[in-house]
């Protein structure tokens, strides 16, 4: 095993971590904090949100970083072909649409227009942009992973 075999192997765990940490902590959040804080109103939602929010700042970063560099290995490796790539893509843009979530409509950097506003408008917005969605589209990434990694080595088989 050479240094770049270790070096990668390194990059995947290291993206595996804040992939886990993201979507693992979202889960948390959903199930055990998010009840919890329910029952005891005097506890500050607000601090704790805050806090999640740096950790998966962070996550994303790495993600970022470690997702680019090794999107480019496997795409130079010549073992890939139009199934690994659609895969690929769709994975991409389901992540690009949580960072977009995160990043701009939950932390309030967009405005918000006044048709988001209507009842009826607001419910589906709501169901595609609050955080169990954002949890379900981490764990359909995963999924993809694993599907990308299944085409990778059935490319190196043939």
């Amino acid at each position: 095993m050479d240094i770049n075999e270790i070096l990668f192997i390194g990059l995947r765990w290291v993206h595996s971590i804040a992939a886990i940490s993201w979507v693992g902590g979202g889960i948390f959040y959903l199930l055990v904090l998010r009840p919890f804080l329910r029952s005891y109103p005097n506890i500050k939602e607000a601090q704790i949100a805050a806090n999640f929010r740096d950790l998966v700042s962070i996550a994303m970063a790495i993600l970022l970083v470690s997702g680019a560099i090794l999107t480019f290995e496997r795409l130079t490796s010549g073992f890939i072909g139009p199934s690994y790539v659609i895969v690929l893509c769709t994975k991409i843009a389901i992540a690009a649409y949580m960072f977009y979530l995160v990043r701009f409509v939950k932390s309030g950097l967009l405005k918000r227009n006044e048709s988001m506003s209507k009842p009826r408008t607001k419910g589906w917005i709501s169901l595609m942009t609050g955080n169990p969605a954002v949890v379900v589209m981490g764990l359909v990434v995963f999924l993809l992973a694993d599907v990308l990694s299944a085409i990778f080595e059935n490319g190196l088989r043939l």
